[in-house]
């Protein structure tokens, strides 16, 4: 009995470290200005979504607020300088929701309920230690880019016995693409804090790190170590899902022969595709459609059908404008979502049409532009700053070419 008790706990105190999440519905509510004072002897949460309700109502109109009226736990704030097209700032972050697991915290960029379920994206930030052990996904794909710090990813386990894990050192400037289905994680081995953006296809990581993490009160606070009670919670949703925590020395899982490889691109990676863009900016591709396949994400893309049909992909580029000009290339409409994230620089966008509004983003801003919305990107040149480089992730969203039913 001692045993067996024993080794359930080992399982379960693994599984949070293994598959990475954290949960921080209310991160933001800490920095929004509530007004009148709260009911004493509130429930914790009850209190929390009180603030977040009140604090609503007073709402800048160049900004979105879903689900942010009644007491769903999940308040999305975007800003939206024109229809169609959402902004999260890094100074936006607190604002969103944000979760602790496998002591690092996870920022929620785009959730389900913005990317009608195709995707989501989050910011990680990984202390030293800290990080999701070796696991599989049932239901999608990941891809992790290591905006700064090193990361070391499995990719594995050997197919020989005694089946060790297999580890790739990724540093800053790489990103990792890891397939549904095969065994993945990452850690951070090094003494100083990691940060990644992660892109994940279709939707369902940012409701399983709502259900499965801790909230994040203040978003500033030292990240804490995992809980009893993340660990049982993290346990139980990933059953829910079908994930699972991958010991050392178990054999690779068996998985569809049309499942792709594992990737590791680095930005400078000269023998990657290279391209130029629809403004004339360089774009080396490091992830294609092809790599990432489109064996996911059916349902949210087509409606309901079928198991097993063709779902999307994407290409995944990392762009360079390196001039800086004067004026915005002409505008742009793509017939597929587009995702940026912004690396180093200060990116400038226009949107056309009858808003023609025009904005600067700085480092770590996430952009989602829908199809269709005619836009236009540059490096602008700004009197009395010396020109620098701009740097920046682009997604490009595929849908499947046929919906099949």
């Amino acid at each position: 009995m001692r045993i067996n008790l024993r080794s359930g706990f080992l399982w379960a105190t693994a599984l949070p470290c293994l598959l990475g999440v954290s949960s921080g519905q209310t991160a933001f509510t800490s920095r929004l200005d509530t007004g009148a004072a709260l009911t004493q002897g509130m429930d914790a949460n009850v209190a929390s979504n009180s603030r977040l309700s009140q604090a609503a109502r007073r709402r800048d109109p160049g900004y979105t607020y879903m689900n942010c009226d009644g007491t769903d736990a999940e308040c999305l704030i975007s800003e939206t300088p024109a229809p169609g097209v959402r902004i999260v700032r890094p100074s936006d972050y607190p604002k969103r929701p944000a979760h602790y697991l496998s002591s690092s915290l996870y920022t929620t960029l785009a959730a389900g309920r913005e990317t009608g379920n195709r995707f989501v994206a989050f910011d990680f930030q990984t202390p030293a230690g800290a990080g999701p052990l070796a696991h599989t996904h049932k239901n999608e794909w990941e891809s992790f880019f290591v905006s700064d710090g090193t990361i070391t990813f499995v990719h594995g386990p050997d197919p020989n016995p005694p089946f060790p894990l297999m580890e790739e050192v990724v540093p800053a400037q790489g990103v990792l693409y890891g397939p549904q289905g095969p065994v993945h994680g990452f850690q951070n081995h090094t003494e100083t804090r990691a940060r990644l953006f992660s892109f994940a296809m279709p939707a369902g990581l940012d409701m399983f790190f709502h259900n499965s993490g801790s909230e994040v009160v203040d978003f500033n606070a030292p990240i804490p170590p995992i809980s009893l009670d993340e660990i049982t919670r993290t346990a139980f949703w990933a059953e829910q899902r079908g994930d699972s925590l991958w010991p050392v020395g178990q054999a690779p899982p068996n998985i569809p022969a049309s499942t792709p490889a594992m990737v590791v691109s680095m930005v400078n990676d000269t023998k990657r595709p290279t391209e130029t863009g629809p403004f004339g900016e360089t774009r080396r591709v490091l992830l294609t459609p092809t790599e990432v396949g489109n064996l996911t994400g059916a349902t949210a893309f087509c409606g309901p059908g079928r198991p097993g049909r063709f779902g999307g992909t994407v290409k995944y580029s990392y762009v360079s404008l390196d001039t800086q000009r004067a004026t915005f290339p002409s505008n742009y409409s793509s017939p597929n979502t587009g995702v940026f994230y912004v690396l180093s620089g200060t990116l400038s966008m226009n949107f056309g049409g009858l808003v023609n509004k025009t904005v600067t983003l700085e480092t770590g801003t996430f952009v989602q532009i829908e199809p269709g919305i005619p836009y236009s990107l540059a490096n602008l040149s700004v009197s009395g700053q010396a020109a620098s480089p701009v740097r920046a992730i682009a997604i490009d969203v595929i849908p499947p070419d046929v919906c099949q039913q």
